[in-house]
């Protein structure tokens, strides 16, 4: 079966158009497009195939369901049992009918969205034994604008002390201000820099939008300078 149009150099070119009459009171027609069966070789193929241009955008090919109380999908049809293994409509993007699906590229493949990304499966995610980069990160000092007190949205971070000399034995309390934080997450909070001491982080109590972190020096001798922090919010 061969469906063509006119080609023009100076202007469009024909367009091709297939459709069915509409119905009041029942289903409107269908179109079927399909290739012959085959006993010793390989099945016949149905190509769609836009049309180029030299001194334009190329052609897209466009599948477009129908308007109604709900919108029509695109849907994707095992052979053996007829049976739909995948949809796509403006609001879904389902596979689930398959086992397993793959999606591979030989560069980069991103995914995007404007709000909220959300993964989830029954047996865990596996990373695949890749390593893992591009951390939410950020750094602060504590008492910037506010004694005892920091605020840094962010989901790591490196936290310098206000304090630069905290004695033999004595203590820090920290209040980091994060709207990363729930009351349900677990902040953990590890020295990164001595200052010339011994910081200990012995509590990092987390509430709704800020953690209240404890920091007392082990040493026998009191800093000599700044310490720092590093956290990582895990929700």
């Amino acid at each position: 079966l061969n469906l063509a149009t006119g080609s023009s150099a100076y202007s469009t070119s024909g367009s091709l158009s297939l459709s069915t009459g509409s119905s009041a009171s029942s289903s409107s027609g269908s179109i079927s497009v399909s290739v012959g069966n085959s006993v010793s070789t390989d099945g016949g193929s149905i190509n769609l195939t836009a049309g180029s241009a030299t001194g334009g955008v190329g052609g897209s090919i466009i599948l477009q369901g129908g308007s109604g109380t709900s919108s029509g999908s695109v849907r994707f049809v095992n052979p053996a049992t007829s049976a739909n293994f995948g949809v796509i409509s403006d609001s879904t993007f389902d596979f689930s009918g398959q086992s397993s699906v793959s999606m591979s590229s030989t560069g980069t493949v991103e995914l995007t969205a404007s709000s909220t990304m959300t993964f989830s499966a029954s047996n865990g995610i596996s990373m695949g034994d890749s390593h893992i980069f591009g951390y939410e990160k950020g750094s602060e000092t504590v008492g910037t604008i506010v004694p005892g007190e920091l605020t840094l949205n962010k989901m790591s971070g490196t936290i310098t002390s206000e304090s630069t000399n905290l004695a033999a034995s004595g203590t820090d309390s920290i209040t980091l201000y994060n709207s990363r934080v729930g009351i349900n997450s677990l902040v953990m909070v590890t020295p990164s820099a001595a200052g010339g001491c011994e910081p200990v982080v012995y509590e990092a109590v987390s509430s709704s939008g800020y953690v209240t972190i404890g920091v007392k020096n082990m040493a026998t001798n009191a800093c000599t300078s700044a310490y720092t922090l590093s956290f990582l919010v895990v929700n």
